[in-house]
């Protein structure tokens, strides 16, 4: 009787996980079903790969930062813009700011901030000051929270996912992959009338990805490379020079002219490549069918009667700046107040000089803050580049080569908050110098008796 009622204790025990488990079996595949059935086999396969997508960059935040920096050049087209029902912008810094959590998670140490970054807070603190006499507190308090959240995620983010150099490997070649479709799909656009655009329609937009992708290729890519090898690479380099010529961008074209110059004395088999690929650009530019508009904005480079009324105009802005920065040279006229001290505030949307908006916004003790932070990174850079034992010298070049772009970026277009890439340029240049003193590592510590073998780098 007691064998019996063993046996039978020990049947129900196990009949209530099964049953348990076969009613989660059968809810499961109801629940399946019923979604299947409500969405098309497109929609279910859209789902899949954006599910994928999404652990991608959570587990890859660095590609995510790579997107994040042009999402501003692609979700203007409206087939971007209708992925996701949200703001691509928001989504993915909503996406990198889980991934940053994730890697704490996994317990990967941050970057070390360089103590110049603390300004940072100081002109926040400004910024949020002037509100008290800007001429428009809405317009004032956005362009702040625009500044403290999308433009301040490039600052800070670096330091919290490109921790490694495989990271920050990984972040150059997600970027060079979304900049060359970027490129390739202005491309299309060749044999018009008009100067070629992004997905989101900026000439602008596109010089400066097109400028990126080619130091990506030249400081990365070309080097440890022989000539004959080079030569392949050559129409990989194509597609985004063309794109810069097409979008008759001058600050690009200035910012990657200058850095070409001086790879030349970094790498001296380069000048058999500038002057391959000057002869061969020369050769192919009349059949390429780019348009005349571009050509004519470029030429106000060597010729200011082109174009006149857009140079007269952007002086017009300038002026008016150097104007405010005269009359309220201590504490500005307030976040914003550019716009809305302007004969019109449609018109008159920044002085497209970073150092000249927040001078006449915020006075000039904001505008040393800011060159104190650019002066720190571009000591940093030549710190970097004069360490030729460096295990990452190609890392310190390339950053050193981007950095310039910001510079040259920020004095001549947008404002604090729409080139968020030249406040990225700045934070990766002091992310590759941590990343090179990680690798030299700490003074060995000697045992009596240990001889030292004269290389304590990882």
């Amino acid at each position: 009787m007691g064998s019996y009622s063993n046996a039978t204790v020990f049947h129900k025990f196990h009949q209530v996980p099964f049953s348990g488990l076969a009613i989660l079996a059968a809810s499961l595949a109801g629940g399946w079903a019923l979604f299947a059935s409500t969405f098309s086999p497109q929609m279910l396969i859209a789902f899949v790969l954006g599910a994928a997508s999404v652990a991608v960059l959570l587990f890859y935040p660095e590609l995510a930062l790579a997107l994040y920096v042009v999402i501003g050049d692609l979700k203007g087209d409206e087939r971007v813009a209708s992925i996701l029902p949200v703001d691509l912008t928001l989504a993915l810094g909503a996406i990198i700011l889980l991934g940053i959590g994730l890697n704490s998670f996994r317990r990967k140490r941050m970057v070390p901030m360089p103590a110049s970054f603390f300004l940072y807070i100081v002109l926040v603190a400004l910024m949020v000051a002037s509100l008290a006499y800007t001429p428009v507190f809405d317009a004032g308090l956005e362009k702040v929270g625009r500044f403290l959240t999308v433009t301040g995620l490039v600052i800070v983010a670096p330091f919290f996912i490109l921790t490694t150099p495989q990271a920050l490997k990984r972040f150059f070649a997600g970027f060079a992959v979304i900049a060359f479709l970027i490129c390739g799909y202005s491309l299309t656009q060749l044999g018009g009338s008009e100067r070629l655009v992004t997905p989101s329609s900026n000439t602008i937009g596109l010089g400066h990805v097109a400028c990126s992708l080619i130091l990506l290729i030249w400081f990365i890519g070309m080097p440890r490379l022989s000539f004959f090898k080079r030569v392949l690479v050559y129409p990989l380099l194509a597609v985004p020079l063309m794109a810069l010529i097409g979008s008759g961008s001058r600050g690009a074209a200035i910012a990657l002219g200058t850095a070409i110059l001086m790879s030349l004395f970094l790498y001296r088999q380069f000048v058999a490549d500038l002057l391959a690929l000057t002869v061969l650009g020369f050769a192919a530019i009349p059949f390429l069918n780019i348009p005349e508009a571009s050509f004519e904005y470029l030429g106000t480079l060597a010729n200011s009667r082109s174009v006149d009324n857009l140079l007269n105009f952007r002086a017009e802005l300038l002026g008016y700046g150097w104007q405010l920065l005269q009359q309220h040279p201590l504490i500005g006229v307030g976040i914003q107040g550019f716009r809305y001290h302007s004969p019109n505030a449609k018109l008159y949307n920044w002085p497209h000089n970073i150092f000249l908006e927040i001078g006449c916004e915020l006075g000039i003790p904001a505008v040393l803050i800011v060159c104190i932070i650019f002066g720190s990174a571009i000591r940093e850079a030549f710190r970097q580049m004069r360490d030729v034992s460096s295990p990452y010298l190609t890392l310190s070049y390339v950053t050193a080569a981007l950095l310039l772009v910001g510079i040259v970026n920020s004095l001549n277009t947008g404002d604090i908050n729409s080139d968020r890439s030249t406040w990225l340029f700045i934070s990766l240049i002091f992310v590759a110098g941590s990343l090179r003193l990680r690798a030299s590592g700490p003074p060995a510590t000697l045992s009596p008796g240990v001889a030292h073998n004269g290389d304590c780098r990882a």
